[in-house]
């Protein structure tokens, strides 16, 4: 498997439709953070009751504090 295969994962950016690659990861908090690769908006992830993912902030810049 090629490193580029491993970082796309499935998903969709908010604004183009564009493929989102992951950039951060955080199992303890529950969060992920991908970056679209047309346009590079990041779509902040979090962990909800039922397991699923929830979108919780597009920006331009990540800013996570």
């Amino acid at each position: 498997m090629s490193s580029e295969s491993a970082r796309k994962h499935t998903g969709k950016c908010y604004d183009c439709e564009g493929q989102l690659e992951l950039v951060e990861f955080d199992v303890q908090k529950g969060t992920r953070i991908m970056v679209c690769q047309a346009c590079g908006l990041y779509h902040l992830h979090k962990k909800d009751l039922f397991g699923g993912w929830k979108l919780l902030k597009v920006s331009k810049r990540l800013d996570t504090q």
